[in-house]
C-alpha cells in the first residue's frame, strides 16, 4: 500500500465493485418484480380468454401423473362446484380459490392462482412458484448481466486513468534518479497536475536555495584559501628570518614579527569560523527571545581590554531594556564586532559612543566613533568579504562588517553607514520588535 498508484486503483475498483454491486443487486429486484407483474398478466390474460371457450372434459381423472414439464395449470368449474376442465393431469392442483390473486402451500410445492369468476363458470390459472422462480431470474438475468463487463470495463479505465495521471510523477521521478550530485537545475513543471505543481514548486525553491548556498560556500572557500595564503607566506618568511637571526636582537626582532603574524593569522582564522557559522546556508539555531542590552553590555565587557590599551573611552550610558527574537551569542558577536572596528579605527585618546533608540516598530542599535570614517563611495563595498577599505592598517581581515550584515540578515535588521556627531564612522542596525508590549527602560553600565 506505499504505492500511491496501487492505493488508488484499489480504492476506485472497490468504489466500482460497490456500485456495479448495488446496481446489480437493484436491477435484479426491479427485473425480477417485472418478470413476477408479466406472468401475473399472462395469466389474466389467459383466464379471460378462456372464458367464453366451450370446453368440457370427463375424464381427466384417469391418468394422475406428476408432471414437472409445465408453466400453467388451466382448471374450470361450474356454479355448483363442478370441475368441467383441467388443462393437465397433475397428482395434486390447487382447490378452487379466491377470486383475483393469490398464492397457496400444497404437499409438491407454491403455487401462484389466478381465479375469474364469468357468468356460469369460475376459470382458474394457476403456476408453480419453483418454475415461476427460475423463469423469473432468467430473464431478470438476461436484462442485469451487462453491469459485469461494463464494471470491468470502469475498472480498467479507473487503471489507465491513475497511470496517466500519474504519469508526470513517474517522469520526475526517473529526471531526478538519473541525475549527477551535482545537479541542482529546476525540474519541469510540464503536464504535471494543479495539485502537484505546488510541491514542483517547493522542491525547485529548495533546489534554488541550495545552488545559492553551494555557491556561497564555493566562493567563501575559494576566498578564504586566497586570503590565508597571503598570512601563512609571511608566517613562512618570518619563520626563516628568525632562523637566519645572527644575534640576540636580531632574533628577538624576528619572534616579535613572527607573534604578530601568528595573531593576525589566528585572527583571520577566528573570523573565517565565525563567518562559516553565521552563514545563512548553514543550520542556525532557532530565534528566542533575547535581552539586546545584555549583549551589548557583554559585547562591551569583550572589547574594553583593546578600548583600554588604545586610551579610547566607550560610552553608553541608560540603554533602555529592549528584548527581541534573536540568538544571543551571534547578537553579541555583531555588537563585538562593530565596536571592536571602532575601537581600532579610531585614534588614542578618541571616543565611541554606543545609543540604542526604540520606538514602536524596531530598535535602532548606533555605534559612532571619532575616526577618520569611510567614505561615501566605499561604502556600499565594505559588507563585501575580506573587502578592506583603500589606505587603511594592513592587519584587518576585512571579515567584520561582512559577519555583521549577516547576523543582522538572519535576525531580519537593516545595517546603514553615516556620518558620526564624533566626526567617524556611525553604524545604525535596526531590529524588529516582537509583538508584544513595548519595551520598558532601564539603567545600564558603562565601561
Amino acid at each position: 500500500m506505499q504505492s500511491l498508484r496501487i492505493r488508488l486503483i484499489l480504492l476506485l475498483g472497490a468504489a466500482i465493485l460497490i456500485a456495479a454491486g448495488v446496481q446489480f443487486a437493484a436491477s435484479f429486484r426491479e427485473a425480477m418484480q417485472k418478470a413476477n407483474s408479466l406472468f401475473d398478466y399472462h395469466m389474466e390474460q389467459m383466464a379471460l380468454a378462456l372464458q367464453d371457450s366451450a370446453v368440457q372434459q370427463s375424464d381427466w381423472y384417469k391418468a394422475p401423473t406428476d408432471d414437472n414439464d409445465f408453466d400453467f395449470v388451466i382448471q374450470i368449474w361450474t356454479d355448483d362446484g363442478v370441475r368441467v376442465y383441467q388443462s393437465r393431469a397433475y397428482r395434486s392442483l390447487p382447490e378452487r380459490g379466491t377470486l383475483g390473486y393469490s398464492t397457496v402451500t400444497l404437499d409438491n410445492g407454491d403455487w401462484r392462482i389466478y381465479t375469474v369468476h364469468r357468468e356460469t363458470r369460475v376459470i382458474q390459472v394457476a403456476q408453480k412458484m419453483d418454475s415461476r422462480r427460475d423463469r423469473s431470474i432468467a430473464l431478470a438475468w438476461n436484462s442485469v448481466w451487462p453491469v459485469l463487463p461494463v464494471s470491468l470495463l470502469l475498472f480498467a479505465a479507473a487503471w489507465w486513468v491513475v497511470t496517466s495521471a500519474l504519469a508526470p510523477l513517474n517522469r520526475i521521478g526517473l529526471d531526478l534518479a538519473h541525475r549527477h550530485a551535482g545537479s541542482l537545475a529546476p525540474v519541469s513543471d510540464k503536464g504535471v497536475p494543479k495539485e502537484v505543481s505546488l510541491l514542483i514548486a517547493e522542491l525547485n525553491s529548495l533546489l534554488s536555495r541550495m545552488a545559492r548556498a553551494i555557491d556561497a560556500q564555493q566562493r567563501f572557500v575559494a576566498d578564504a584559501a586566497h586570503e590565508l595564503r597571503s598570512p601563512l607566506t609571511a608566517l613562512k618568511l618570518q619563520v626563516q628570518t628568525l632562523a637566519r637571526a645572527k644575534d640576540e636582537t636580531a632574533r628577538n626582532q624576528a619572534i616579535t614579527r613572527l607573534l604578530g603574524g601568528v595573531d593576525r593569522a589566528s585572527r583571520l582564522v577566528e573570523q573565517l569560523l565565525v563567518l562559516a557559522r553565521q552563514d545563512p546556508s548553514s543550520e542556525a539555531e532557532e530565534l528566542t527571545p533575547v535581552s539586546l542590552t545584555g549583549c551589548i553590555a557583554n559585547a562591551a565587557s569583550d572589547v574594553a581590554p583593546l578600548a583600554q590599551s588604545r586610551h579610547v573611552e566607550v560610552r553608553y550610558a541608560e540603554l533602555p531594556d529592549v528584548e527581541l527574537l534573536g540568538d544571543a551569542d551571534s547578537l553579541r558577536i555583531l555588537v563585538r564586532n562593530l565596536l571592536d572596528n571602532a575601537v581600532r579605527y579610531t585614534p588614542e585618546q578618541g571616543q565611541v559612543r554606543i545609543d540604542l533608540i526604540v520606538d514602536a516598530t524596531s530598535a535602532r542599535l548606533r555605534i559612532q566613533d571619532s575616526g577618520a570614517g569611510i567614505l561615501e563611495e566605499n561604502r556600499a563595498r565594505v559588507f563585501d568579504r575580506f573587502y578592506r577599505v583603500p589606505g587603511t592598517a594592513p592587519n584587518g581581515s576585512g571579515l567584520g562588517l561582512a559577519i555583521v550584515k549577516t547576523i543582522a540578515d538572519r535576525h531580519g535588521a537593516s545595517v546603514e553607514l553615516g556620518t558620526s556627531e564624533l566626526g567617524g564612522l556611525a553604524v545604525t542596525v535596526a531590529f524588529p520588535l516582537m509583538d508584544e508590549a513595548p519595551p520598558a527602560s532601564a539603567p545600564a553600565a558603562a565601561a
